[in-house]
This record gives structure tokens, sequence and C-alpha cells, in this order.
């Protein structure tokens, strides 16, 4: 009974103990525990040590299981519930099932911390290389130390500029200012940029071709109309009614996505602003729903079944040894004009009268 006691205890010590005791991320022992990635001898051994000092027994028949290649990869996406990951992963398992790879699809809720647990569990199932969205508050470190031990990474619709890997997604500053030069050419000059968080590489980029096209029309970039929350329905809807109580209330909103923007047009709706009109609302991704909608929204069509198999391409290109210089791939879109910015002011002067 005594000897099953120890072994159950012994059996409970999780990796990240074992990364305690020796001073190294997860990650690291993860990696470390697997044969053939790029970790120094020193590294390993101290790994050792904290393996036998808490008792933790890694699963070697596991391991040799493998030949080299585990034939998985890790698909680590933001929001699940977001139509536009679901077209993307479908992408991305299209290309790695023909190719005789299974995807691990895990959904980090745009959380940083929950992504490192999840980077590490990864690990552990010997996946061969990461398609990654990073999520807000992403451990850049434990990202590089990955990359530096030989497990290729694939940034996927976001970015960190502080990552030498692969990227790929859509050019967003430059769709950002069609967009707004199309609200401009309609009459529009109080634009409304609403969402997305501080930092994130999409935000950062859309809000740039925003400003892009205002001041290119002599317009000002006001703060007041460039409100961040995090990107969700309800946030769209919220930041529309905090908008419409502004002194001068904007006569069009460019939502960070869709799903914004839905929450958006439903709240104008509820406002009763003639939505199509006199007022606009517009949004990013082109999601099914986009369409469906009444009215339906003006969006820019970002393919994201593309992105997901150009992304799963490119990092298959790497696994077969490619070692070219990290490479940001641009995937095309296009802007796609409904009915929730009506063409009726063109050439006109725009009022503060929008209901």
């Amino acid at each position: 009974m005594k000897a099953q006691i120890e072994r159950r205890a012994k059996n409970s010590v999780a990796l990240s103990d074992v990364a305690r005791v020796a001073g190294v991320s997860t990650a690291t022992v993860s990696l470390a525990l697997q044969e053939g990635s790029r970790i120094s001898a020193a590294t390993r051994e101290k790994v050792r040590r904290a393996m036998e000092q808490t008792g933790y027994r890694y699963n070697r028949f596991a391991a040799k299981l493998r030949t080299g290649q585990s034939k998985t990869i890790g698909l680590m996406i933001t929001d699940i519930a977001n139509p536009y990951f679901a077209a993307l992963a479908a992408g991305v398992e299209t290309v790695l099932y023909r190719s005789g790879y299974m995807t691990f699809l895990v959904n980090s809720n745009d959380d940083g911390i929950r992504q490192s647990m999840q980077i590490e569990r990864l690990l552990e199932h010997g996946v061969d290389g990461l398609l990654l969205s990073p999520a807000d508050g992403t451990n850049l470190e434990e990202l590089n130390q990955i990359l530096g031990a030989g497990t290729p990474i694939v940034q996927i619709s976001r970015w960190l500029s502080g990552l030498s890997c692969d990227a790929v997604g859509p050019d967003n500053q430059t769709l950002a200012a069609e967009m707004t030069r199309h609200l401009l050419n309609l009459g529009h000059r109080r634009i409304a940029f609403l969402g997305g968080t501080e930092g994130r590489s999409a935000r950062v980029e859309r809000l740039a071709g925003y400003a892009q096209a205002m001041e290119e029309a002599e317009l000002q970039v006001e703060e007041t109309l460039t409100p961040m929350a995090a990107p969700t329905r309800a946030n769209g809807a919220l930041l529309l009614i905090e908008m419409m109580a502004l002194e001068s209330p904007p006569t069009a909103v460019i939502c960070y996505h869709d799903l914004m923007a839905l929450g958006a047009l439903q709240a104008a709706k509820d406002m009763g602003l003639a939505v199509g009109s006199k007022f606009a609302v517009v949004g990013f991704d082109d999601i099914t729903e986009a369409e469906l909608s009444r009215p339906s929204l003006t969006t820019v069509h970002i393919d994201a079944e593309n992105i997901g198999r150009a992304a799963a391409t490119r990092l298959l290109a790497r696994l077969e040894g490619d070692e070219s210089p990290p490479s940001r791939i641009m995937v095309p879109a296009r802007l796609v004009v409904r009915d929730s910015c009506g063409g009726y002011l063109r050439n006109a002067a725009v009022s503060h009268d929008i209901s």
C-alpha cells in the first residue's frame, strides 16, 4: 500500500513543478524531454536533476514510438465562437489533412496565461509545429525559446513584432484606409473607429489606415472617436451608444470586426438611426451573417479559409527544411459594399441630424 501511495505521489508531479525547481519555463522542460530539440546540454542536465529531485517520470515509451515527427500541428485561436476563426481552422485542416497531419485545435480565449498552458500541453504531446493567433498578454520570451529549440511557429491573422517567424494575414492598414476613403467619398466627415485592444496588431494597423485616409482628407483624428474595447458584439453596441452621446456624434462608424459591427448595427436600429442613408456602419471579415443582416453589412472580405490554407502551407514548408528568412505573407482581401452605408450621401454635406 505504501508503495502504491508513493507511486501516486510521483505521478502527480507536474511539468510545472520540474520547471520551478530547474529555474526554467515549462516550455523549456517540454522541449528538453523531446529528442532532437535544440536545447543545450547544460539545460538538459538541469532539467534531468530537477526531474530526479521531484520524482517526475517521463513516458519514454511514448517518446520512442515517435519517428522524429508526430504528424500533429497545434492550432491556437483566440475566439472559437467567432465564425472567422471557424473558417480559418477549416482552411488549416484541409491542407494539413492532405499532407497526413492531424490538427489539435485549442481556444486561448484571448488570454496569454491560458495560452501558455495550452502551448505547454501541445509540446508535451509532441506537436511538430504551431499555428498561432497570439493572445493578448502573450509571453514573447517563451515563444522565442520554442523557436530557438527548433519548433516552427507561424503567426496567423495577428503578429508580434518581436517574434522572428513567418506571419500570414491581410494588409490591414491598406484595407482600413480604403474603407475610410469610401465613407469620405459618401460625404461623411465625422467617422469613428470602434474597438480592439491596445497593442493588438490588427487594431494598430487598421487604426493607422483610418488615420491615413482622414489626414489625406485634412480631417483631424479625434481620440474620443477611436475608443478601445474587447472585440465583442455587446461592446460594439455599447461603444456606439457612447459615441451617440457625444456633443458632436459620428455619422459613420468603422468597427474592428463584423461581430462588433453587428452589435453596433442593432444598437443603431434600436436608437432609430437611419442606417444606410444618413448613418453608416461597417466592419471587417465578411462573415456569413454580414450579408444576411438587415440592412446587409458593408465590410472587408477577408478570406479566412484562404489565410488558414496559406499559413498551413507555410508551416509545412518549414517542417520540410525551408530555412529562408521569416516572411510576412499578405493574403488578398477586398471591400464589399452593401446596404449599411448606402450611397445617398455622395457629394453631400453631412449634418449631425442622423435620425
